[in-house]
């Protein structure tokens, strides 16, 4: 008997280590790219028309893709008459609008025509530059365009949109270097790391989208940039550099992570050397935070906060474009900007995600300007390492408690003659 039981504790131990692997694999896959125009920036989703927008900054025009056929299906070169080469974009689902950020301002498309619909020149002074962001508020219905330049000037930074009225309502004095929109408790975290007299600051802002006010400031140290927010753990992961005297390039990639809840810093997740931070999408099915550093996408679980897998895009890596995740198929767009390359054309990486080995399937669009809603098939959770090895566990301890209690029995029997 005792033969027996170590016999099946060795198989059992097999089982457990092969699950344990299993469960370090991560799924997510390159499974195509598509060509874009010169000089892609920005991505975004449009859940009611399960489509990708792309804008192309050197070619001046916008890509609408469809994410069934992975295909461009629209191009979009009206701009407007004050419209300026495009940047980033942002989402707005009550009225089902892309929103574009450049260096004049900001101008919005209806995604049921892909026509400009609205042009809001902001009077921004040309020592601004280009490297606009853009986010939307569902709960106020307003856009918050940043624009980065750190010459000190006594001018908005940051500028609200109302997307009812199409007019800036609000300028929030304050040098940026992104902003990301909390829909839980509407706020916007702008990280900034040179303050207007040129020092570096290393902090976080935390504006109030309902009084387009500061009302805190994190200090986190280092030179903060682009972020991400977890809506399923009400975290924000920022990307940030800090220095480290130990190493030869002086400064370190890491990741913070910010609580709304308590606005502080509660981890710190190293990122390795051959991960350079860059935008930043969420993926609520699973938890995770993707980066894209231009030549691949590396992969954040919340969870466990840390790199969980990373995904080869095959791009040149000159210059970090947008990542976006597509909720419908689970699949992550990642932009490859050639960056200094000039003239040269970009592409669009698509990544495969899965939850659960298949693809979830998205309802029928809903009408343009309505919020988007989509329903999955059933899905199989997801275990982490540690649920695995407990699920084994708990089989190995089963197991033994059966193969005792049989022995026992069968010792206790009477013997019969």
């Amino acid at each position: 008997m005792k033969v027996k039981i170590w016999k099946l504790l060795g198989l059992l131990s097999i089982v457990i280590f092969m699950l344990s692997i299993a469960g370090s694999v991560h799924a997510a896959s390159l499974t195509t790219t598509i060509a874009t125009h010169v000089t892609p920036v920005g991505v975004v989703y449009d859940p009611a028309m399960h489509e990708i927008f792309v804008s192309n900054y050197d070619s001046g025009d916008i890509q609408v893709i469809s994410d069934s056929t992975n295909t461009q299906i629209a191009d979009i070169t009206a701009l407007g008459q004050y419209a300026g080469p495009p940047y980033n974009l942002a989402y707005d689902s009550a009225k089902g609008e892309i929103w574009v950020a450049d260096a004049s301002g900001a101008y919005a498309i209806s995604d049921s025509t892909n026509q400009v619909v609205a042009n809001v020149t902001t009077n921004a002074p040309s020592s601004w530059g280009t490297l606009t962001q853009a986010v939307y508020d569902q709960n106020t219905g307003e856009v918050f365009i940043s624009y980065s330049d750190f010459t000190g000037a006594s001018t908005p930074y940051i500028q609200v949109i109302s997307d009812s009225s199409n007019t800036v309502i609000a300028n929030i004095t304050q040098a940026v270097t992104g902003i990301v929109d909390d829909s839980a408790k509407s706020e916007i975290f702008a990280p900034q790391y040179l303050d207007s007299s040129g020092s570096i600051s290393g902090n976080v802002y935390v504006i109030s989208a309902k009084t387009n006010t500061i009302t805190n400031t994190i200090p986190i140290g280092g030179i903060p940039g682009l972020e991400a927010y977890d809506s399923g753990k009400g975290e924000i992961f920022v990307a940030n550099q800090v220095y480290n005297s130990s190493a030869q390039n002086s400064y370190s990639s890491v990741i913070e992570v910010i609580s709304d809840g308590t606005n502080k810093v509660t981890t710190t997740i190293d990122l390795p050397a051959s991960v350079s931070p860059g935008p930043m999408a969420y993926n609520p099915n699973k938890g995770e935070i993707y980066i894209n550093d231009g030549a691949s996408v590396a992969i954040i679980s919340d969870k466990t906060n840390k790199v969980v897998g990373t995904v080869n895009t095959n791009g040149v890596g000159s210059s970090s474009g947008g990542i976006a995740y597509d909720s419908g198929t689970s699949t992550i767009y990642a932009v490859n900007n050639p960056g200094s390359t000039s003239g040269s054309m970009g592409s669009l990486a698509v990544i495969s995600d899965p939850s659960s080995g298949s693809s979830p399937t998205s309802s029928a669009s809903p009408s343009p300007g309505s919020s988007a809603s989509t329903s999955s098939t059933p899905k199989v959770p997801e275990f982490s390492n540690v649920g695995l090895i407990s699920v084994a566990a708990a089989i190995v301890i089963v197991t033994l408690c059966t193969i005792a209690l049989t022995t026992r029995s069968r010792k206790t029997l009477p013997k019969t003659k």
